[in-house]
């Protein structure tokens, strides 16, 4: 029994780990000077998939990125997995860390509706109310300190939360691509092809960065690849494969509010009371697709592992977030 429960507090610390990590990564765009996103993005990729084939290597796991079936999706994986990282550190650009990771925690809105349509999954009650929550959560995230009479066509404001939005879009799509995947290839392997994949789209970015650019942001990239795509991400994947999946599910929220909290407390970004009264919103939306009733609840809270997720909608255990993601 003892083991059991340290192992099963290992893989919670793990997963909290992570989710701490991935929330610093307002800090790391901060830091990083004339650079464009596309090439940002293409050297935290780059130094975090040498890093995780380096811990693949060392653990002697280098067979299992071997390529099997579902070719296509694996492809599609890595074009969503790009397209979302593009448009998430652009909100972040234009919109700030805080209300760029909120939206792109509105994922379940739109799974809401693809699910029924890609996966043949109907909607309850419960997802409905799961969307208006999400919806107003997004209003109120998205809704500037003085109304949305004050956002103006083509302001930099409106720009991140497009992108934020459509970021959010693109994290659903990642979720039903893994659906696709999963018993094809584990979550580390699907990592590293759609990291690989993601470097051959944004090598235009990396080619036309000037060399003394790159060199001045060298060691902050190298830190950012390394510890967001590379330790975060393998504790991340560790950790979710050691608990529930309804824990899995809750305890990355945590990735939001850590941002929140470094981009107010490092950054010294602004919290308004929108943001705020958003957060809980979408938030609790995740809650409530990620709860199946209350039974599951009280487990989380008390201990003690589900019986059986079978009732579980597939998208609902796909919420799994990977990363950076």
């Amino acid at each position: 029994m003892t083991i059991s429960v340290s192992a099963a507090s290992k893989h919670h610390l793990e997963l909290l780990i992570a989710c701490v990590i991935y929330g610093t990564v307002g800090i790391f765009m901060e830091l990083l000077k004339d650079m464009s996103v596309g090439s940002i993005i293409f050297y935290r990729v780059l130094f975090g998939l040498s890093a995780i084939i380096c811990y693949l290597a060392i653990t002697g796991n280098l067979g299992q990125l071997s390529l099997k079936r579902k070719k296509k999706y694996l492809l599609l994986l890595g074009i969503l997995y790009v397209s979302q990282m593009f448009s998430y550190y652009s909100a972040i650009r234009y919109l700030g860390a805080s209300s760029a990771v909120l939206l792109l925690y509105t994922d379940p809105i739109y799974l809401t509706f693809l699910a029924p349509v890609l996966l043949g999954e109907k909607n309850t009650g419960k997802t409905i109310f799961a969307l208006f929550l999400g919806l107003v959560g997004v209003f109120y995230v998205t809704r500037p300190e003085g109304g949305f009479e004050q956002l103006e066509i083509g302001s930099n404001y409106l720009k991140g939360v497009i992108f934020g939005l459509v970021g959010g879009l693109f994290s659903s799509g990642v979720i039903i691509s893994v659906r696709f995947l999963r018993n094809e290839y584990n979550g580390l392997t699907q990592l590293v092809w759609q990291s690989a994949i993601s470097l051959a789209f944004l090598s235009p970015f990396a080619v036309s960065l000037p060399g003394n650019v790159l060199v001045a942001n060298l060691p902050v990239l190298m830190l950012f690849g390394f510890l967001i795509t590379g330790v975060g991400a393998v504790f991340y994947i560790r950790g979710v494969a050691g608990v529930s999946a309804i824990t899995g599910s809750v305890l990355p929220l945590l990735e939001p509010v850590s941002c929140i909290f470094f981009d107010h407390t490092v950054l010294g970004s602004p919290i308004h009371s929108g943001m705020l009264i958003g957060s809980f919103f979408i938030l609790a939306a995740a809650v409530v697709v990620s709860l199946d009733n209350f039974v599951f609840l009280k487990k989380l809270i008390f201990g003690g592992k589900m019986a059986s997720n079978k009732k579980m909608p597939s998208w609902k255990r796909e919420l799994l977030r990977l990363q950076d993601e």
